[in-house]
């Protein structure tokens, strides 16, 4: 047999939810709570469940679910502040017995083809194995900084922050949904994907049991200005001591703010709480504020992991839907085995913070694979790097650097939201 047939691919219905996670548990080597299944049918975007179901016995037991993916509808936050409609997928394994048979392959197939229908230009996604979906097109998109931070960081004073006022409450969907959307929807920077529509709305108030690991349920930071919520944090802490010391950890996920004093003063709450020596987080961009506020910036463990993986599944649309920050003409000739529309000439003509994208026959200034055009769109990459590093063509002396220096972003780029 050819590799993926004896399977067809289905929507999953509600009643058959159990089956979907049981395939996640053995792909993703976990075993969940009985008491936790509500958490993960609430972080699920129900509408959007796929699955490949086995049909010829040859390759299993008839009609069982081999493998497993699903994705929100969302918008993506791209330079100059627009948005893209966008595809974050995930829930993405396929069941150990049936590894190695291009199920993997045919459900990316499967969500790049729904994706465009329902013209979605994007897909994103976070990684456990980066090299599988870079072979599928996805670039590195954004990076983050995972750092450890001291109990008390000293930081260099902002104007404002002291005036600011802080609210800490157990995080709960149905009384801060509504704030964290709306100030997850103010946020410009690239790569920011905006709350879900539809079902899994609440993946990020859920709260399994079997993932706190002796830490308290999910809390919200919430900073005001005369009332008015400017920043906000889920955290979570543990206790702990030895030798009679008190060095417990305070775990921060998802955060925004709305300006430098609200950046300020949201860290200096989640820095300073009794009983806890390290504060950790795996979400600040690479050029976040508090890197720049903080007075010791050594002080802090850290280090540079990937953030968001980015494939452009509609390359006009895409390029389009972004600002520019320098005028070019260029041609680019892009390769993408997957999605064959992307491939061939297209000439980039940028004027004035607007690109026009338009297919050609000219000769070509640059050629690229879809995952490198991928890994520069959200401005964080920049495509001079990616020729010096041997990864793209340069055929005309100095086009790469025009069109780097129109796709590179004044922030840098970053996911806030862990879907």
């Amino acid at each position: 047999m050819k590799k993926a047939e004896g399977y067809r691919p289905i929507s999953v219905a509600e009643e058959r939810l159990d089956e979907f996670f049981d395939v996640v548990q053995w792909a993703f080597v976990g075993e969940w709570l009985r008491e936790d299944r509500q958490d993960y049918v609430d972080a699920l975007p129900v509408e959007r469940a796929r699955a490949l179901e086995v049909t010829d016995a040859r390759r299993g037991r008839v009609s069982e679910i081999a493998a497993v993916h699903a994705s929100f509808g969302t918008e993506m936050v791209v330079p100059g502040g627009r948005k893209v409609p966008t595809a974050g997928l995930s829930w993405l394994g396929v069941h150990p017995a049936h590894r190695r048979r291009g199920l993997m392959t045919r459900m990316i197939h499967d969500h790049f083809e729904r994706s465009l229908a329902r013209g979605e230009a994007v897909s994103v996604l976070y990684a456990m194995e980066a090299p599988i979906y870079a072979r599928f097109g996805y670039g590195m998109g954004s990076q983050t900084v995972k750092a450890e931070i001291p109990r008390g960081a000293r930081m260099w004073a902002v104007d404002g922050a002291d005036d600011l006022t802080v609210r800490l409450e157990r995080a709960s969907f149905d009384e801060h949904d509504e704030l964290v959307a709306g100030l997850q929807a103010r946020l410009d920077r690239p790569g920011t994907v905006i709350n879900a529509v539809g079902s899994g709305r609440n993946a990020r108030f859920t709260d399994p049991v079997g993932n706190r690991r002796g830490m308290e349920k999910w809390r919200l930071a919430i900073v005001e200005d005369a009332g008015d919520p400017v920043a906000y944090a889920f955290f979570r802490r543990h206790a702990r001591s030895s030798v009679g010391i008190h060095d417990g950890v305070c775990q921060v996920r998802e955060h925004g703010s709305m300006s430098p004093a609200a950046s300020q003063r949201l860290w200096q709450t989640l820095t300073d709480f009794d009983l806890v020596e390290t504060t950790m987080t795996e979400n600040l961009a690479t050029d976040d504020p508090l890197l720049h506020q903080l007075r010791d910036p050594r002080g802090v463990r850290s280090k540079v992991i990937d953030n968001l993986w980015v494939r452009l599944l509609d390359v006009p649309t895409a390029l389009e839907a972004r600002e520019y920050f320098h005028d070019c003409d260029v041609v680019v000739e892009v390769a993408d085995k997957h999605v064959p529309a992307n491939a061939g000439r297209w000439r980039v003509r940028v004027a004035g913070g607007d690109a026009q994208v338009s297919r050609t026959d000219d000769a070509p200034d640059l050629s690229m694979d879809i995952r490198h055009l991928s890994q520069c769109y959200l401005g964080g990459t920049s495509l001079e790097a990616l020729v010096r590093a041997g990864l793209v063509r340069e055929h005309t002396p100095g086009q790469a650097r025009d069109l780097a220096t129109a796709m590179l972003s004044p922030v840098a780029p970053l996911a806030n939201w862990d879907f």
